[in-house]
This record gives structure tokens, C-alpha cells and sequence, in this order.
């Protein structure tokens, strides 16, 4: 039978892991007094205990998870040295990604494999600069602790890089996307997601200077506040998450009122996306416009909106009115939703604004308009354009790159017609309507979904333990 380049990466990231755990100086526990055995149990406990904590979030056809299970191992590293923190994961790995998680094999030995990798990879830099355990050495000084603090760091940071690759690789592989693009979702513009995981470090520290005065009892003291912390998190996640599945009810409900615009908000949504990753945004900047498109018109959820939609004749200057108050009518629903970002909020309602002013409801012009707005206006009229119609079938998708450059300036901004034009996002786009209209709107809803928090990742765990498990 022959494997799958994803089954040969994991068995290579495992069979790495493997090595990394022989060739370990696991003497180290020769030295250990029974406070620092009952101190090493206490954290493996609590890393177990945050993965049982950890948030799941369904987004698509994924959940997200979310656990602070980083915390324990690096206060691990910074008390005992690198190989606890190896056998950290060699114990709590299993038990959290086969009883607590249940995942596939594939999926738990990866996640397995790439943290063993990961901590024994910075583990080698850190004994490399340190050469002392914070809770081994008999003479521990405020002059020991200051010293270990460089090598606490590059271990933190080296950490997440190695775990960050490993899992941009696999995900790569498995879902056919480019590496780099998977690395910087990952990692973030300029690293930014990598500093701010080691906003954790800090708190390692303290709690990890805390054991050393008063035993395992200053870890729980130090980290169980913590799990209050995060279960009061979770409770907002959850009511969050209840606010994006009434938000796709509603979307789902106004587009299936009229066939000819059916999933309409989910292939805006999608094309949003695909021209914001274009102009190079922000993997979280990206998140907020594809959410922002895919309620763009839930303003219209009131019958009255369908009715005046659906009149043959023209319409009148009132019924116009009440057409355009859609926008208005949209930011006032989503206002009243905490967990929906401003940048949403604003994009929904100025996403009838045009470049040379004539649009509404506020008539802006060229870069008043925010560009998640930019965006959408573009892609609703794209929509609208390749869409059969009582009056018309879809145009072709020549004249729809006539159309955009022909109104480029006035009713479209330059740089999403040039994005659009300088890729092959039409022509996919058309295979998006056709898989649209043949009834596949599920699988561009797993694509194109109210994303209370940062992407997912397929399966594979990175950083402080996020995860995403199909």
C-alpha cells in the first residue's frame, strides 16, 4: 500500500521525536529530591488539566481548541532542564490527544511527535546556555534566576518555531496549500503571533520562582486562578459562538428566500477572502472582511426587504429608500452583538459606498471608505453579474473584467480591481457559482463561516496547544 506524503511527514516528525527521546540525559531525575517529584507530577497534572480546559470552537467544518497547556511546560524547563520537559509531553501527550481529544492516530501522533521535536530542539539551546536547573542547583541566588532568563527566552522562542513549521508542513501537504502562506498565518506578520505566545513567559517565571519558596503547594496557588480565568473565557466563547450560529441562520434564511440570489452572502464571503489574501493582508485582517462579506446584507432578515425584491415593476423613490436602509438596519443588529468586531460592524454598513461618492448611506469617498467595504462592493456586484436573472443570464466572465475596469475609480477601488485582474480569481470564482448552484453550498459554507477566532489548523496542534481537530 502505498502512503501519502502526509503519513510519510509524520512518520519522519515522529521517528525524529523518537531520537530526540534517546538521546536525552535523562539522569537528571537522578538528582530530583521527592518535593521536585511531587513539583514535576503537579505540572504534568495541570497540563493535563488545560488541555481538558482547553476552549473548542466549531468553525466550518472544524473545532478550534484553544489551552494554556505551554504555561506548565515552561515552568517545567525553567525548574528541572529540558528532559522534563520532554517526558511532559511523552506522558501528557498521549493521555490528552487519545482520551481527552480522541483524535485520529494520525493527527495524535503528529501532535505528539512535533511537541516531543519541538522541546527537545529548544531543550538543546537552552541546557547549551544554561547548564543549571533552577530547582537542582542548592545555591539558588536572584543572580542564578537572572542568568537563566536568556536561555528561558530563546527556548520559548525556538519552541514555537520548530512547532509552528512542523505543523505549517503538514498542513501544506494535507490540504494542498502553499507553505509560506500556511507559515505566515501561523506565525503572523513579522512574527507577531510567536511574541505574543511568549507573553506567557513572564508568568512561568513567577510561578516557577513561587515553588522555590514554597513547594508544589505555590504552583497551585499560582496557576488554578488561571482556570478560573479561562473558565470565565469560555463561558464568553460560548455565547459568542451561539451569536455566529444565529448569524449564519440568518444569512442562510435571507438567501433562500429568493432562488436567484441563493447563497449569494456565501460565495461573496468566499471571494472576499480570496481578494484580501490577494492584497496581502493580515491573516486576522483577512478573517474580519470574510465575516464582514458573509453578513453584509443581514439587514434585509425583515419580510418587508423580500417583498419590494421581489415587485417586477421599478421601484419607487420609497421603496428605494427602505431597499438602501438595508445597510443601516444591519449595523444596528450586529451593533448589538459584543462578540462582532467594529471593522465588521463598519464594513457591513458601508458596503454600498463608491469611490466617486454616490454611494449610500453616507456618501463617502475614495479612502473615507473603509476596505473591507472596498471589497465587498466589489465582490457583490461580481456576484450579481456572473448570477442569472429574470431580465438576463449571467455574463460571461470576459465582460465581467470589461465591466470592472471600465467603472474602476468610480464605483471600485484600483487596488481590488487590479487583485482581481492580476490573478485567476475570476475564472475560479465561476467554478464557485457552478458548484454554488448545483446545490454545494455546504461545502462553500466550510470555506466561508463567522470565524469568532483565528484560523484553524486542520487537525494539528501549534503554540500554547491551539488546535483544530476535524
Amino acid at each position: 500500500m502505498r502512503l501519502s506524503p502526509v503519513t510519510w511527514y509524520v512518520t519522519a516528525i515522529c521517528a525524529a521525536a523518537v531520537v530526540c527521546v534517546a538521546v536525552q540525559d535523562w539522569s537528571v531525575f537522578a538528582t530530583f529530591s521527592a518535593q521536585d517529584y511531587w513539583g514535576f507530577g503537579t505540572l504534568v497534572l495541570l497540563g493535563l488539566a488545560a488541555e481538558q480546559q482547553a476552549l473548542d470552537i466549531k468553525v466550518g467544518g472544524n473545532s478550534s481548541g484553544h489551552s494554556i497547556a505551554f504555561l506548565p511546560l515552561l515552568t517545567i524547563v525553567f525548574l528541572f532542564g529540558s528532559a522534563p520537559g520532554v517526558l511532559f509531553w511523552i506522558i501528557g501527550g498521549p493521555v490528552a490527544e487519545y482520551v481527552i481529544r480522541r483524535k485520529q492516530a494520525l493527527r495524535a501522533n503528529f501532535n505528539i511527535g512535533q511537541y516531543v521535536l519541538s522541546t527537545a530542539v529548544a531543550g538543546l539551546a537552552f541546557d547549551f546556555l544554561s547548564g543549571d536547573a533552577l530547582a537542582l542547583n542548592p545555591a539558588v541566588t536572584s543572580g542564578l534566576i537572572l542568568k537563566q532568563l536568556g536561555p528561558f527566552v530563546l527556548f520559548g522562542v525556538i519552541f514555537l518555531v520548530v512547532n509552528n513549521t512542523s505543523v505549517a508542513g503538514v498542513i501544506a501537504l494535507s490540504q494542498g496549500v502553499s507553505f509560506q502562506r500556511t507559515w505566515r498565518d501561523l506565525v503572523g506578520i513579522s512574527g507577531a503571533n510567536v511574541l505574543l505566545d511568549m507573553l506567557i513567559a513572564p508568568i512561568a517565571i513567577a510561578v516557577a520562582a513561587l515553588y522555590m519558596q514554597i513547594g508544589a503547594v505555590g504552583l497551585l496557588l499560582a496557576i488554578l486562578p488561571l482556570f478560573f480565568i479561562r473558565f470565565s473565557y469560555q463561558t464568553q466563547q460560548k455565547l459568542s459562538l451561539a451569536n455566529a450560529d444565529l448569524l449564519k441562520a440568518l444569512v442562510k434564511a435571507i438567501d433562500t428566500r429568493d432562488p436567484y440570489t441563493s447563497g449569494h452572502s456565501v460565495r461573496v464571503s468566499y471571494l472576499a477572502k480570496r481578494i484580501a489574501e490577494e492584497l496581502g493582508l493580515p491573516a486576522a485582517r483577512v478573517e474580519r472582511i470574510e465575516t464582514a462579506a458573509l453578513l453584509h446584507d443581514i439587514g434585509k432578515i425583515e419580510a418587508v426587504y423580500s417583498e419590494i425584491l421581489a415587485k417586477p415593476a421599478s421601484l419607487t423613490h420609497e421603496e428605494r429608500a427602505i431597499i438602501e436602509s438595508h445597510v443601516t438596519r444591519g449595523e444596528e443588529l450586529l451593533r448589538n452583538l459584543s462578540s462582532v468586531p467594529t471593522e465588521v460592524v463598519k464594513a457591513v454598513r458601508h458596503h454600498h459606498e463608491r469611490e466617486d461618492g454616490a454611494g449610500y448611506p453616507d456618501g463617502l469617498l475614495g479612502d473615507e471608505i473603509p476596505l473591507g467595504a472596498k471589497i465587498i462592493v466589489a465582490c457583490d456586484s461580481i456576484d450579481a453579474m456572473l448570477s442569472d436573472r429574470p431580465y438576463r443570464d449571467a455574463l460571461p466572465v470576459s465582460v465581467v473584467r470589461e465591466q470592472l475596469h471600465k467603472h474602476a475609480g468610480q464605483q471600485f477601488d484600483h487596488r481590488v480591481v487590479r487583485a482581481v485582474m492580476d490573478s485567476d480569481l475570476l475564472g475560479d470564482y465561476a467554478e464557485v457559482m457552478a458548484m454554488s448552484m448545483d446545490g454545494l453550498v455546504p461545502e462553500l459554507e466550510a470555506r466561508a463561516a463567522v470565524r469568532p477566532l483565528r484560523a484553524t489548523t486542520g487537525g494539528y496542534s501549534h503554540g500554547r496547544g491551539n488546535r483544530a481537530v476535524s
